[in-house]
C-alpha cells in the first residue's frame, strides 16, 4: 500500500387583486366541517379579505413562497382573487396511482382523524402476530395516510397558557447560541438567508398573545420553524407533538445521477436506477415544479447543513448516509424534513412523458392507544405530568458483528463493533496500493476501540477514505489527525457567547476554585478546576494559561455582542480526559502516553472524500487535515451547476451541548449564587426540557487563524474542495465504484469533473 484516502463525507399588500391563475392556496387542508379544497380556500380568504396579517397556513406558506423561498403575499392576494372570480370551467379528471386513503365520510358522520389513526395502529399491530408493542425491535411499524396523520395534529387543540411557557422557557437556552450575530446578519457569499433567532422566538409568542395560531400543531410547526431557519446542525429543538407521533414519508426515493460522470445531473428515481441499471428515465417534474428546483426549494424548509449543495444531497439515497442512519434520502423521509407534512400525494414527471402519482403516507412510532380525538393526543404527548427527573441512559453492548455493510458496501478488513470506523482494500487493477478508511461519525460506543482501530488500519495500509460524516466527539477528531500526523500539533481555537447565565456560572465556578487548595484537591473537587467555566482551564490563542477571570471571559464585543476571549484546549493536563466535561477515556495520540507515534503517510498519498455531510467534529478533522497538513478534498455531488462545491457542508462549530447539560451547570452552580446570579440561573428552567426530546445549542464558535481578528465564525467561512466528481449509477449500487472513482482522480489521473489535483509523478 503507498497511498491512503480518507473519505469524510412584510409590506401589507392589498387583498384587491387580480386572478392570475395561482393556485397555491389550493394546498390547504380541508377540516370536519369544510370539505374540498376550493372551500377551505375560500374560507381562508374570507378571514385573509378582513386582516391580511393573519397566520398563514404552513402549507400555504411553502406552495406561495416566491422565487427566493420567501412567503409571496401577490401570490396569496391573486389566488384569493381565482377563488372568488366567477368562471366557467371544465374539471380535468386525474386517476392517482397507489392512492390507499379511506373514503371520505358525510360531514354529519364526521370521525375524530386521531380516531381513525389509533383504530388503524391498533388493527395493523393486531395483525402482525410477531409484534407484541409498538416498541418492538421486529415491528414494521404501522402507517396510515400522509393526510391523515397531517388532520390529527391539525385537530390538537392550543393550549395557550402552555405555549406560552413554553416559549418563555426556550429563551434563556437561546441566549447560549454562540453565533446570533451572524446568523441575523451572515455574509453575502453565505448559502442561508439571514435568520434572527430570538426575533423570530418573540414573534411566535407575539402570534400566541394575538390568537393566530389556530391550534397545537400549527403553534408548535412555528416554533420548530425558529430552529429550522438557522441552518444548523448544532441548533436543535423537536417540539413533542411536531415529533413525537409521526414521521413523514414518501413512497420513492431519489437519485442524483451524472450519465458520464462528467455531465450534470439528473434525477432519477433510486428504485428505478437499483432495478434497471442504464434504462431508467430522469424526473423532469416534481410535483409540478422542474425537479431539481423543487429538490433545492424543499430541501431548505428544514435543514441542518449550511451550504446549498449539501442540502442537495441529502435530499438523495446515498449507501455512506444510509450505513450511518438508515434514511434513504431527506426526500422520501429522513432528517428535520420527515416531521414536515409533504402534501397528500407526491406527482413525478418523466423525460420519457410518463407520470406517477403516490400518496404519502405517515409512520406512527409511538402508542396512539386511548387516543381518540386531539385532547387526547395533547394529554399523552404534550402535557407535563409531575416533576423533572433526569433520566438515566441505558447503555448497551456493542454489537460484534459489522451491522451496516451490505452487498453494496464493502465487507471491511477491520471495523469497530459499531461500525463507526472502518478500514477496507480496493481490488483490481490500479487499486492495489488504495486502502479507505471510512469514518461514519466520531461518536463511537467505544471512544478506545475506535482509536485502537485507526492505529492498526494505519500501521498496515497506505491509502485511506472517510466519508459520511457528520461529527461527534471533538477529541476523537484531534486523536485521528494526530494518528495521521501526530508531530503535527493542531490549531484549534474557539469562543463562547458571554450571556449572562454562562458569566454567572463562570464567575460562581471560578471562585470557588480560587479557595481551593491544590495540596489537598479532592476527587469531587476536581471537576471544577478543570471545567470550561474555570479560569484556571484551557489556553490562550497563543497557547499560554490566562492571566485572570477578565483575560478568559472579558467580556469582548465583536458585532455588537459580548464573548469571552478565544481558547484552546490544553491536552497537556493530566486531568483533562478524567472529566465528565471531555470524556475520551484515553490519553488523545500525541499526549502523554501516545507521544512519539510513527507517521505512516504524507500528505500527498491521502485524499478526503466529502459528500457535504461532514459537519461538528468531522470538520475539525478535516481542516487539521487541509490546512496544517496539507490533504487535498474531493467532495462529490451537488446540484446541477457548474463549478466546485464545498465538502464540508454542515455545522463548523467548536462544540455542541444539550439544554440539559446547560440546566445541570445551572444547578451545579445555584447553591454557590449570590441573589443576582440566581435570579438569572432559575430562568434556566426545567419545562424546556420536559417539551422536546432533543434540544442542543451552538455553544462554542469555531475560530480560523485567519479570522482571529474580525471574529467571523467559521461556520459562515466558505471553502470549497480541490475537485468535484458527480455520482453516476455505478456507484449508487457500488460503494466501491465511488470509492475507485476518487483514487482514479486523485492518484490514476482522471482528473476530476471541475477543479484539479496535484499530477502524480
Amino acid at each position: 500500500m503507498e497511498y491512503l484516502w480518507i473519505v469524510l463525507l412584510l409590506q401589507t399588500i392589498s387583498i384587491a387583486a387580480e386572478c392570475v391563475a395561482d393556485s397555491c392556496l389550493l394546498t390547504l387542508r380541508s377540516t370536519s366541517h369544510i370539505s374540498g379544497r376550493h372551500a377551505t380556500a375560500q374560507d381562508f380568504c374570507t378571514a385573509y379579505r378582513q386582516d391580511a396579517t393573519i397566520f398563514v397556513p404552513y402549507e400555504a406558506r411553502f406552495a406561495c413562497q416566491d422565487e427566493n423561498n420567501v412567503l409571496d403575499e401577490t401570490r396569496i392576494a391573486s389566488a384569493c382573487a381565482c377563488e372568488f372570480a366567477p368562471t366557467e370551467t371544465t374539471p380535468t379528471l386525474v386517476t392517482p396511482a397507489l392512492i390507499t386513503s379511506p373514503p371520505a365520510v358525510a360531514e354529519d358522520s364526521f370521525v375524530e382523524p386521531c380516531a381513525l389513526v389509533s383504530s388503524s395502529s391498533a388493527t395493523q399491530i393486531a395483525t402482525a402476530p410477531y409484534v407484541t408493542t409498538i416498541s418492538n425491535e421486529d415491528l414494521a411499524w404501522p402507517t396510515v395516510s400522509a393526510q391523515l396523520a397531517y388532520e390529527c395534529l391539525n385537530s390538537i387543540p392550543l393550549n395557550k397558557t402552555a405555549a406560552v411557557d413554553l416559549v418563555d422557557a426556550i429563551g434563556p437556552y437561546l441566549e447560549w447560541q454562540s453565533d446570533l450575530a451572524w446568523k441575523k446578519d451572515p455574509p453575502a457569499d453565505y448559502d442561508c438567508p439571514a435568520h434572527d433567532v430570538i426575533a423570530a422566538l418573540d414573534k411566535v409568542r407575539r402570534n400566541l398573545i394575538a390568537n393566530k395560531y389556530a391550534n397545537e400543531y400549527v403553534f408548535q410547526v412555528d416554533l420548530f420553524e425558529v430552529f429550522m431557519k438557522g441552518c444548523d446542525g448544532h441548533l436543535i429543538m423537536f417540539p413533542d407533538a411536531v415529533s413525537k407521533a409521526f414521521v413523514f414519508l414518501r413512497q420513492r426515493s431519489l437519485v442524483s445521477v451524472s450519465e458520464d460522470g462528467r455531465s450534470l445531473p439528473v434525477i432519477k428515481l433510486y428504485e428505478d436506477v437499483y432495478n434497471s441499471s442504464g434504462t431508467a428515465s430522469y424526473v423532469t417534474k416534481i410535483n409540478g415544479i422542474e425537479a431539481s428546483t423543487y429538490i433545492s426549494k424543499y430541501g431548505t424548509e428544514a435543514t441542518s447543513f449550511r451550504d446549498a449543495d449539501a442540502v442537495y444531497n441529502s435530499m438523495f439515497f446515498n449507501k455512506g448516509s444510509f450505513a450511518e442512519t438508515g434514511w434513504e434520502g431527506y426526500f422520501s423521509g429522513g432528517g428535520r424534513l420527515q416531521y414536515i407534512y409533504p402534501g397528500p400525494t407526491t406527482t413525478f414527471t418523466f423525460a420519457n412523458g410518463s407520470s406517477l402519482i403516490l400518496e404519502n403516507t405517515a409512520r406512527i412510532f409511538a402508542e396512539f392507544d386511548n387516543v381518540a380525538n386531539g385532547q387526547q393526543f395533547y394529554d399523552k404527548f404534550c402535557a407535563i405530568n409531575g416533576d423533572y427527573h433526569e433520566e438515566e441512559a441505558a447503555v448497551e453492548d456493542s454489537a460484534t458483528n459489522f451491522p451496516y455493510f451490505d452487498a453494496a458496501y464493502p465487507e471491511p478488513i477491520i471495523a469497530t463493533n459499531d461500525s463507526t470506523l472502518s478500514g477496507h482494500y480496493l481490488d483490481g487493477q490500479g487499486y492495489e496500493d488504495v486502502a479507505v478508511l471510512t469514518v461514519l461519525a466520531f461518536d463511537p460506543q467505544s471512544t478506545s476501540q475506535f482509536q485502537e482501530v485507526a492505529q492498526q488500519f494505519l500501521e498496515n495500509a497506505k491509502r485511506d477514505d472517510v466519508s459520511n460524516n457528520s461529527g461527534g466527539y471533538i477529541l476523537q477528531s484531534y486523536d485521528l489527525f494526530r494518528q495521521f500526523f501526530p508531530t503535527i500539533e493542531q490549531e484549534a481555537t474557539g469562543r463562547w457567547r458571554a450571556g449572562k447565565a454562562f458569566m454567572a456560572i463562570a464567575d460562581i465556578f471560578s471562585a470557588r476554585i480560587d479557595k481551593l487548595d491544590p495540596a489537598i484537591t479532592t476527587d469531587y473537587q476536581i471537576p471544577w478546576n478543570i471545567s470550561w467555566f474555570s479560569h484556571h482551564f484551557d489556553l490562550d490563542a497563543s497557547k499560554k494559561p490566562f492571566r485572570s477571570f477578565d483575560d478568559k471571559f472579558g467580556p469582548y464585543n465583536v458585532k455588537g455582542d459580548n464573548f469571552t476571549n478565544t481558547i484552546q484546549y490544553n491536552l497537556n493536563e493530566p486531568f483533562f480526559n478524567s472529566v465528565d466535561t471531555h470524556p475520551f477515556n484515553s490519553d488523545v495520540t500525541g499526549y502523554g502516553s501516545r507521544r512519539n507515534l510513527t507517521q505512516h503517510f504524507d500528505a500527498k498519498n491521502i485524499i478526503l472524500l466529502h459528500d457535504g455531510f461532514c459537519a461538528s467534529a468531522c470538520h475539525i478533522f478535516s481542516k487539521f487535515m487541509r490546512d496544517q497538513a496539507g490533504v487535498k478534498s474531493i467532495a462529490v455531488g451537488g446540484r446541477p451547476k457548474e463549478g466546485l462545491i464545498q465538502g464540508v457542508g454542515g455545522n463548523k462549530g467548536a462544540l455542541v451541548l444539550s439544554w440539559k447539560s446547560i440546566f445541570k451547570y445551572a444547578q451545579q452552580a445555584l447553591p454557590n449564587a449570590s441573589e443576582a446570579q440566581a435570579e438569572i440561573l432559575k430562568q434556566l428552567s426545567p419545562l424546556a426540557l420536559q417539551r422536546t426530546d432533543m434540544g442542543h445549542l451552538n455553544v462554542q464558535d469555531f475560530i480560523y487563524s485567519s479570522h482571529l481578528s474580525d471574529g467571523l465564525p467559521a461556520q459562515f467561512v466558505r471553502e470549497e474542495s480541490d475537485c468535484r466528481l458527480f455520482y453516476t449509477e455505478k456507484m449508487i449500487n457500488d460503494t466501491a465504484a465511488l470509492w475507485k472513482a476518487a483514487a482514479d482522480a486523485a492518484f490514476n489521473g482522471k482528473g476530476c469533473a471541475y477543479g484539479s489535483l496535484p499530477k502524480r509523478v
